[in-house]
């Protein structure tokens, strides 16, 4: 592995992760929060452009970015930038006891989990909060995607730091220019932004809670400045608003680059839209249904189910209502969407709709071979064969993330003795979700779990959202052997 390659984009993207946390400090002056409240930004933003600096100036440029330094350099700037990221909210007095916490916050950040360790945020900051959830904005479309589309020069090699951080089975670029298409997909996801924060405006919300409520939504991420969420409001216009915003942050953003530039027919004709809509119709229904019962104002209960169902299936973690209490038969609709996802290409985590629909369509043609060994069957995803290749890395991908689960739920048993506590703790957090069920239900904190599971989890959102690999590979003995500096 080339090292001096690595140090160079590490060191670059520690400097872009100083001049981001800009953004926060410059909030606290707004607020006018005391000198110590920006101290606590001023000192990781040094430390950051320090290290970055020293990096890139002792590395080179030169050298051949492989899958292999791609992916070391992606598990390698996730983890630093949770870890740098997780010092101003250590600083801060309350909520954050333990450096472990505040990393654990961070990673849920900058991973667009959402689960939180904070028992009273809305005690927190104004430049604290506001970096949390802007940390969901840098981290739900991609860190090295960000810096991809600002950077001045961008090589073909640059694919391979790209496709180590987009989430779903295939990777395509959207045009010739790899900084082109970086730039296309912020350029679609900050306007989408934009439009979501002036809807909420409209909603009765203030600026500061629309742009914090605007970020989770769009980094499908689901920190909140309000103890009990969407909840806080009350409002079912508000609610349909995010619904809405969470649903279309959850689908493949390449299609909308596609409408926009060629045609809108075309490009919304895939399968995996038309999957990911009927899921969200059909489980909205069904959970309708089930806890109809539960409230006199229907339309309360209609607006509640689709919202829940599209807050989880999208991985945001929004709550509006407290689902946690609804009976066993919704509850279980819930843990399905929670492995199911959003769709590739997305900001939206879980197991991705693109691949739910080939494992089906595998194990439908397995079953028609074995009833008929002589017929021949072909897997197709939008009219189009899927190359054998992508089917067998589908395959091992599931292997390796079903293994992977177990490992992390075994750890987090140590904890606790409920079966629902500890499968939709791993569930919410390997899924990149946030709230889960059971002790740490939709508006409960992970702040009384033990420190070995906090660590645990927090892995475990680091594994989720960067599709297992580069961080299997960050932590595997055979990546360090043979290490040089060409």
């Amino acid at each position: 592995m080339n090292l001096k390659v690595v140090k160079n984009a590490l060191g670059r993207l520690l400097q872009v992760l100083a001049i981001l946390m800009i953004f926060p400090l410059i909030v606290s002056f707004i607020y006018k929060e005391s000198l110590s409240d920006k101290l606590y930004f001023v000192i990781p933003i040094l430390l950051s452009a320090t290290i970055g600096t020293l990096l890139f100036k002792f590395s080179s440029e030169k050298g051949h970015i492989y899958t292999k330094e791609a992916m070391f350099t992606t598990a390698s700037c996730w983890i630093l930038y949770s870890i740098i990221g997780a010092i101003p909210l250590f600083l801060t007095p309350t909520n954050y006891p333990t450096f472990l916490d505040a990393f654990f916050e961070m990673a849920s950040g900058f991973t667009t989990c959402g689960a939180s360790v904070a028992t009273d945020v809305e005690i927190l900051p104004h430049s604290i909060i506001s970096w949390r959830s802007f940390s969901h904005l840098i981290g739900g479309m991609g860190i090295l995607v960000f810096t991809l589309a600002i950077l001045p020069k961008a090589n073909k090699e640059s694919t391979n730091l790209m496709q180590a951080e987009v989430p779903g089975p295939t990777f395509g670029k959207i045009t010739p220019k790899l900084s082109h298409t970086a730039r296309a997909l912020y350029i679609i996801y900050l306007i989408m932004t934009a439009i979501t924060t002036i809807f909420l405006l409209f909603g009765g919300m203030n600026l500061f809670d629309s742009i914090i409520f605007a970020f989770g939504a769009a980094g499908t991420g689901g920190f909140a400045n309000r103890g009990i969420s969407v909840g806080y409001y009350d409002s079912r216009y508000i609610e349909i608003v995010l619904a809405i915003a969470m649903f279309l942050f959850g689908i493949n953003f390449n299609l909308y680059y596609y409408a926009i530039i060629k045609s809108v027919r075309e490009s919304f004709k895939s399968e995996e839209l038309k999957w990911y809509a009927i899921i969200v119709l059909t489980a909205s229904i069904l959970i309708f249904i089930n806890i109809s019962a539960l409230y006199a104002d229907k339309f309360y209960s209609g607006v509640n189910a689709f919202f829940t169902v599209i807050s989880v299936i999208t991985t945001t973690g929004y709550v509006s209502a407290h689902y946690g209490k609804w009976p066993m038969f919704s509850r279980n609709i819930i843990i399905l969407l929670m492995f199911i996802g959003g769709s590739a290409g997305s900001t939206a985590g879980g197991l991705k709709v693109s691949r739910i629909t080939m494992l089906c369509k595998s194990a439908v043609n397995q079953v028609k071979q074995t009833i008929n060994p002589k017929r021949v069957t072909v897997n197709t995803l939008d009219g189009k064969r899927i190359d054998e290749e992508v089917e067998k890395s589908v395959n091992k991908y599931l292997v390796v993330y079903i293994l992977l689960f177990v490992i992390f739920m075994l750890i987090v048993t140590l904890d606790t003795n409920d079966l629902e506590t500890s499968f939709t703790a791993v569930a919410t957090t390997f899924n990149n979700v946030g709230p889960g069920l059971g002790e740490f239900g939709p508006i409960e904190s992970f702040a009384n779990m033990g420190y070995l599971s906090k660590f645990t989890l927090t892995l475990a959102m680091l594994f989720g959202r960067l599709e297992l690999y580069p961080m299997i590979l960050l932590f595997s003995p055979i990546t360090y052997k043979n290490l040089n500096n060409k």
